[in-house]
């Protein structure tokens, strides 16, 4: 199985995909298992002075610093409020660690690709960038995110951050 989604697309074999299923308000986004290192409890996050919005902070994941994405932020999604069911998904995305923190972890899906249509074009709540993929399950869209435009926010706005650093006076 290929890690791109899209490629999978166009193969026709009897495959099948694992998808993690999360909320990020009341918008089911989903994401290759293969991406998945674990999922935890709301960790503490420490902010990171003039780091971009999107960047909710870092953790301490047992000796390594991780930085956590706001997806309400990344994805321009209004922020209901903070509770107990909020997870912080730690990807690994070709070695490099991020964690997204979710509303709340859904299931995991196991799907054919077949049953995964191309992102439309008309992506309105959900940067197209983002989008791999959807698939209706029951009367609800799952929004298949691609990971490594994910990793692509932090490594551009870290590197943003290195080549404008602001100054305080």
């Amino acid at each position: 199985m290929t890690a791109n989604i899209e490629a999978t697309l166009t193969d026709q074999r009897s495959e099948t995909i694992q998808l993690v299923t999360f909320r990020v308000n009341q918008i089911i986004l989903g994401v290759e298992i293969s991406h998945v290192q674990e999922i935890n409890r709301h960790l503490d996050i420490t902010g990171v002075p003039q780091a971009s919005p999107m960047i909710h902070g870092v953790v301490n994941l047992r000796g390594d610093v991780v930085t956590v994405l706001d997806p309400h932020r990344v994805f321009g999604i209004e922020r209901e409020g903070i509770d107990a069911d909020q997870r912080n998904l730690i990807l690994n995305i070709d070695g490099e660690r991020i964690g997204v923190l979710v509303d709340q972890v859904s299931d995991i899906l196991t799907i054919h690709p077949s049953e995964l249509s191309r992102r439309p074009s008309n992506v309105r709540s959900i940067d197209r960038q983002f989008v791999e993929s959807v698939y209706l399950r029951d009367e609800e869209i799952v929004v298949v995110l691609n990971a490594f435009q994910l990793l692509e926010v932090v490594e551009d706005h870290s590197a943003a951050a290195i080549a404008n650093p602001r100054i305080n006076t």
